[in-house]
């Protein structure tokens, strides 16, 4: 604002003052002109010649309609005349429209690290998905046999996060699919050495060792069940959340796959006539056949896959 500024708004706001005072004059003066021609008038005149009458106005009904006037053009011009109340928002009311939000959470637990990605479907209903990794690499000599062993996890889930009560609790169905976790081992037996199979002890061959291989699968489509507390879409203005989750999915009769490569020796027989490939023994196969059969059953209890994870959230 320039120094001249308040000068020229008390100007134009004394000019407004005496346009009023002129105005409001000029009605007195009209009113007490129109009574002096109406009482100047003598009863006896001819109806002839009389002039038309001007219409009567009272003095007070002119300065009570002038003061009203003046009164109501002052407030417009005051600063209290172009106030307006803006209402306030209320946040509990807010309506939650479907995917009108988006959540997204980092979290850690027994599937490893991973992620989810969130939003609403109603007022107590989200839709998320995510994925968890995980890896895992050892090696150890066992019954003097190198084994190395490599675990690999990696899937993908949706689940819909139902909250009954309104709060952070929810109950969460859950769908596992794209499950590509798996163990998988190998082994050197070392020349000389000997591995039991069924109950049947057979020797790795001097010229062509014994290699063994092993794979654990599971089905890749898989149904889960959930429980939780944390919102990762908060039906307030928060933008944080500290999601806790744990539940389990049914997995399946996991799958043992084994093998074997080189040539294994009977015990029983001299090393020059007692030993051949593995793949053209039939003893050594059915022995095999065996000993996965059993471990199969024996996998049975990890049908069910425990889930529990801690995350941190944030909403856009």
């Amino acid at each position: 604002m320039t120094e001249n500024s308040q000068p020229l708004k008390l100007k134009g706001r004394n000019l407004r003052m005496t346009s009023r005072i002129f105005t409001l004059g000029a009605a007195i003066l009209a009113a007490a002109i129109s009574s002096s021609c109406v009482l100047s008038q003598s009863p006896n005149d001819n109806e002839a010649t009389k002039t038309p009458s001007i219409p009567h106005l009272s003095i007070e009904s002119l300065l009570s309609s002038s003061l009203a006037n003046f009164h109501a053009t002052d407030n417009e011009s005051s600063p209290e005349a172009f106030v307006r109340a803006v209402p306030t928002r209320a946040t509990a009311n807010d309506p939650f429209h479907t995917f009108s939000r988006i959540g997204i959470a980092a979290h850690a637990g027994l599937g490893g690290v991973g992620f989810d990605i969130a939003t609403p479907l109603a007022r107590k209903f989200n839709l998320r998905s995510g994925s968890d990794f995980f890896g895992y690499s050892t090696t150890f000599q066992e019954q003097g046999a190198n084994v190395a062993i490599n675990l690999h996890m990696q899937s993908a889930h949706a689940s819909l996060d139902w909250f009954p009560f309104g709060g952070r609790f929810r109950l969460s169905p859950r769908l596992v699919f794209a499950n590509n976790n798996r163990v998988q081992a190998t082994a050197l037996i070392p020349l000389g050495s000997a591995i039991a199979l069924n109950g049947q002890n057979y020797i790795s061959s001097i010229a062509d060792p014994l290699h063994g291989s092993g794979m654990v699968t599971f089905h890749h489509v898989s149904p889960g069940l959930t429980l939780g507390f944390g919102n990762l879409i908060p039906r307030t203005r928060s933008h944080f959340s500290f999601p806790v989750e744990a539940g389990f999915y049914y997995a399946g009769q996991p799958g043992l796959n084994v093998g074997f490569s080189g040539s294994a020796c009977d015990p029983t027989q001299p090393p020059s006539i007692g030993c051949q490939s593995v793949t053209q023994d039939s003893s050594f196969q059915q022995s095999l056949a065996a000993f996965i059969a059993r471990n199969n059953h024996n996998l049975s209890y990890a049908s069910f896959f425990p889930i529990f994870s801690t995350g941190f959230g944030y909403v856009f």
